[in-house]
């Protein structure tokens, strides 16, 4: 173990959920840094797939350049999946990756320069993600980002609730020190939690454009609007862990919960977001709009990013409203 954290400057974590064939890209594109790969070391963790990721790994574990490692547990949820990864991880600096990340050649030592100019254990490094050119060329697609990246142009550092944990480098020790993701079966909003919270033990995050990958991820609108639904229902794992105020300002959401100062200054905006994205215009209006789209120019010249925005943040709210009524019991 002491010979490979010495050999290793990077330790880069993926954990996966069923998606067998955009991983092996990712893999793939691993062994093509411009980093020499006796250098860093890949730990793919597999959170129970039932699609062929095991047979797929058994026979990539030990064909790649660099070393790559496999570890498999029934489905327990991404927080423990990624926990896992960190504790086997054998370099005290983890990059960790999602499954459907695809890197540029640079990645890893974008990510290890940055961290060399600023070696303290308190910086993390966040490197920018686009939506893949290579996804399907469907009007979602072109006007659907997950991740607004874009927000982040001209910056140098993002606040710690931009813990995204799909292209971010972090000291081990200080994971280990300050804490680990929450662990909950089905995602819900642990990597901006475990952000928040780090955040208060003084991380801090850097952005760096040029450790460039890309997302592939096949996009639909019902799949979209599905994950927007869960996220609301699993709201409570930043509400109850992050303070109202703070988290309700940062998704735009009117609530007396957050204090009568911040509902108040943010009520206009809701009000009409509710104008325009309800129980009647999503399902009868916009959702017909979108489907329409993908097919038909004249609908998908009305399909514009914002409305994509709307709707995702309707069924958002309508997850939120789900949990309101019906709170979990963990």
């Amino acid at each position: 173990m002491d010979d490979k954290c010495h050999q290793f400057q990077i330790s880069v974590v993926i954990a996966t959920y069923n998606r067998r064939d955009v991983l092996r890209v990712c893999l793939e594109k691993l062994s093509k840094q411009t980093l020499p790969t006796d250098l860093f070391e890949v730990v793919v963790i597999d959170d129970g797939s039932s699609d062929g990721t095991d047979t797929m790994m058994e026979n990539l574990v030990g064909m790649m350049p660099y070393q790559l490692e496999y570890f498999r547990h029934e489905n327990r949820g991404p927080g423990f999946t990624e926990n896992r990864g960190i504790e086997i991880a054998n370099s005290n600096l983890i990059l960790l990756m999602a499954d459907d990340i695809w890197p540029s050649a640079d990645l890893l030592k974008e990510h290890l320069e940055t961290h060399s100019k600023n070696p303290e254990n308190y910086f993390a490094v966040l490197g920018k993600v686009q939506q893949s050119p290579e996804l399907p060329p469907t009007i979602i697609q072109n006007r659907w980002d997950p991740f607004l990246f874009n927000r982040f142009e001209g910056l140098n550092e993002v606040d710690s609730i931009f813990f995204y944990a799909c292209n971010i480098s972090i000291k081990k020790n200080f994971l280990i020190e300050n804490g680990m993701f929450k662990e909950r079966k089905g995602a819900s909003h642990e990597d901006a939690e475990l952000g928040y919270r780090l955040g208060q033990k003084g991380l801090r995050i850097l952005y760096n454009t040029k450790a460039m990958a890309d997302h592939h991820h096949e996009e639909t609108l019902e799949k979209m609007c599905r994950r927007a639904y869960e996220r609301g229902k699993n709201f409570d794992m930043l509400s109850d862990n992050i303070p109202k105020p703070y988290i309700f300002k940062h998704y735009k959401i009117a609530s007396t919960e957050a204090g009568i100062p911040t509902f108040i200054k943010m009520l206009p905006r809701d009000l009409f977001r509710a104008f325009c994205f309800n129980f009647l215009t999503v399902p009868y209006l916009w959702v017909p709009l979108l489907k329409r789209a993908e097919s038909n120019s004249i609908a998908a010249f009305f399909a514009f990013s914002l409305i994509y925005r709307g709707v995702n943040g309707y069924f958002l709210r309508k997850g939120y409203r789900e949990l309101q009524s019906h709170p979990p019991c963990y």
